[in-house]
């Protein structure tokens, strides 16, 4: 599960910086990768915290 999550995390922030260097970080489609991001991120360190 965490390596999955692991790759996950780092394929979405890949597309954000992307997205980012096109659009700009203000940009809707940027600002939808950043809110997935975040919540990644969040069940990452849940499962560190049970650990």
């Amino acid at each position: 599960m965490q390596e999955r999550l692991d790759i996950a995390i780092e394929q979405l922030r890949g597309q954000m910086v992307a997205l980012g260097t096109e659009y700009g970080f203000l940009h809707p489609e940027v600002q939808q990768c950043s809110r997935e991001l975040d919540e990644l991120l969040l069940q990452y360190y849940a499962i560190q915290r049970k650990q």
